[in-house]
């Protein structure tokens, strides 16, 4: 009886975990309007490769890298386990505009969504090494 009853306990708790998860396919679908956004006066060129270093400086590992089209790239990156964390799954889209400026949107999930350590927002930390890799000459 208690046995029958810890093995529901352990498939429910399984469900729960699964419903939660992201994954970086997931990110793909997630509109590329999402997240916290930064213009630049650069052009698309220089900006797509910069935020690719800057995911790197950040301190996430890049996963994938797209190009939805001939204006949009997309960087699909990870935060991996850790002692706290389950992990994070962040998503850079840059984006050149109608007025010519670039929009970088940097978007962030939890691994898991009940994963209250995890850092929740790497906007800050990716625009900041960005800044630093597009000011240098």
């Amino acid at each position: 009886m208690i046995k029958r009853r810890l093995r529901r306990f352990q498939i429910a708790m399984l469900a729960v975990i699964a419903v939660g998860c992201s994954s970086a396919g997931g990110m793909h679908s997630d509109p590329l309007d999402a997240g916290e956004v930064k213009f630049y006066s650069a052009p698309l060129n220089p900006v797509a490769p910069a935020a690719r270093q800057a995911v790197l400086a950040a301190g996430l590992n890049e996963d994938a890298v797209s190009q939805p089209d001939s204006l949009t790239w997309m960087i699909i990156a990870k935060k991996g386990m850790s002692l706290f964390s389950y992990g994070e799954l962040v998503r850079i889209v840059v984006q050149q505009t109608l007025e010519g400026a670039v929009a970088v949107r940097v978007f962030t999930k939890r691994r898991l969504a009940t994963n209250i350590t995890a850092r929740g927002d790497w906007s800050g930390r990716v625009f900041e090494q960005l800044d630093q890799i597009l000011a240098q000459p």
